[in-house]
Order: C-alpha cells, then sequence, then structure tokens
C-alpha cells in the first residue's frame, strides 16, 4: 500500500474512499538539466488522479494553502 503526504506540511492522505474528504492537488516540480542550463516546471493538475500519483516528478498537497506555500519556497530557490 501506498502512503501519499502532503509535499508541504507532511499530512498522510486518508485512504477511506467511505468517507468524503477535502480534495488534494495533484501536480508535477521537473528540472530539465541541458549543458547550458537548468529549467524548472512547476504544474497543477485539474483534478487528482489515482494512476499517476507515483509518477516521476509528481508532488501532493493536501490544501490550496499548502499549494501556495510551495510555489512561494520555489520562487525564492
Amino acid at each position: 500500500m501506498v502512503t501519499i503526504k502532503c509535499d508541504s506540511c507532511g499530512a498522510v492522505k486518508p485512504t477511506d474512499l467511505t468517507r468524503p474528504g477535502r480534495e488534494w492537488i495533484l501536480g508535477y516540480d521537473l528540472e530539465i538539466e541541458s549543458p547550458w542550463r537548468l529549467q524548472r516546471s512547476v504544474r497543477f493538475l485539474d483534478r487528482w488522479d489515482d494512476r499517476r500519483v507515483l509518477e516521476l516528478g509528481s508532488i501532493h498537497f493536501c490544501s490550496e494553502d499548502c499549494k501556495e506555500d510551495y510555489v512561494a519556497r520555489s520562487r525564492a530557490a
């Protein structure tokens, strides 16, 4: 079984499908490196997709606030 944690605050996504909870946010944080530059891209999907949660570069957030906090921290880096 896979445990999904918020990449901002560390909250664990509930696995109980019978209890509706708040909607989680799925996105990607990818870095592409070439000999001349480093490019970083942060993208978010419009809905949660269980089939894509383990893909390379995937990021998970429990709320909009956590997503915004992550984006603010990544801009500072």
